[in-house]
């Protein structure tokens, strides 16, 4: 049997969020990239190279993780996600927060349905033509499903 991977919501995390993930293993935001990359999760996780170098600066210098620990932490995203090119720039005066532009571009381009962000400028937009902005702590709600059963 083969998945429709079309039927997947189609997610665009903010660099806050894999930050958040990379600085508390086993938190439940590394718990939801972990479901990101299962077969049969409802959603399906997309991530530009513009973010992935966001993310790889921010944890080197901004939290003093080495090389190493973020070469892997970014290949474990880039195993979790599907990587896109943005072809299309904004303008600046769309958004407040320049660093911002690049999470709306990989959206825009990943035809994403959702973007989760604790940036308060990027909840603002929701929805941002046609993507639906959200915070982190509402995944429990909308992917409810992809929740690790209880014992």
């Amino acid at each position: 049997m083969s998945i429709d991977t079309s039927a997947k919501i189609r997610v665009v995390a903010d660099t806050n969020i894999f930050v958040a993930a990379a600085l508390k293993p086993g938190g439940p935001t590394e718990m939801w990239l972990r479901i990101a990359g299962q077969p049969r999760s409802s959603f399906e996780l997309f991530v530009s190279e513009p973010i992935l170098e966001e993310l790889r600066e921010k944890l080197v210098h901004k939290f003093s993780f080495s090389a190493e620990r973020v070469k892997a932490f970014i290949g474990a995203i880039r195993e979790r996600a599907t990587v896109v090119n943005p072809a299309s720039h904004l303008e600046l005066g769309v958004i407040r927060d320049p660093d911002d532009r690049m999470i709306l571009e990989c959206a825009l381009e990943a035809h994403a349905h959702l973007i989760i962000s604790a940036d308060q400028d990027l909840l603002l937009l929701n929805p941002f033509r046609g993507n639906g902005i959200t915070h982190p702590r509402e995944l429990k709600n909308i992917f409810r499903s992809d929740l690790p059963k209880s014992s």
